[in-house]
């Protein structure tokens, strides 16, 4: 019997700091999002994304963001809409500070207009690579910082510009 009150004791103590590393079953995050586009114009806007967690490290992303390009001539216009799907990659652990990697798939659609003469539209093939950082405030909610490559393919030309959100993650589920 005092085995069995044993082995009871050792499961516990073990099995409490397991519990407490599980991971969350859903993250939304939300913030600002910085591109930098070839050419050397900048795009501000808008970003968000929500993650769904297959176990520890395994999630999976759908990544949403909009920006509007500055440094334009006057009188001319543009937009970025960006649209990703794909894995992540995170390193949980008891640490407040939970690294992650990801590489995200899908499209971004640009739409221009100069003043007085008209607009138009594109789509392109579009991906993802890069990872960042979670710093946990509370079990719920994070800060992120994240910087990764944008690759995009419009009129015949690639484009390699570079990424950076910043925002508010909110976690739920165990």
């Amino acid at each position: 019997m005092r085995n069995f009150f044993m082995l009871v004791l050792l499961t516990v103590l073990f099995a409490a700091p397991a519990l407490a590393q599980e991971e969350p079953k859903a993250e939304l995050f939300g913030g600002y999002e910085y591109l930098r586009i070839s050419g050397g114009n900048n795009c501000h806007g808008g970003g968000g994304n929500l993650a769904y967690n297959v176990n520890n490290w395994l999630g999976g992303v759908g990544d949403f963001g909009v920006c509007k390009v500055t440094g334009l001539p006057s009188g001319t216009n543009a937009t970025a809409f960006n649209y990703l799907f794909g894995p992540r990659l995170s390193y949980r652990s008891s640490s407040a500070l939970t690294p992650f990697a990801q590489v995200l798939f899908g499209g971004e659609h640009v739409g221009a207009g100069i003043s007085g003469v008209g607009s138009g539209s594109a789509n392109s093939f579009a991906m993802t690579l890069g990872g960042g950082a979670d710093y946990k405030f509370t079990d719920h909610v994070s800060f992120r910082g994240q910087v990764e490559y944008l690759y995009t393919h419009f009129g015949g030309a690639t484009q390699n510009n570079a990424r950076i959100e910043a925002g508010i993650v909110y976690r739920w589920g165990r």
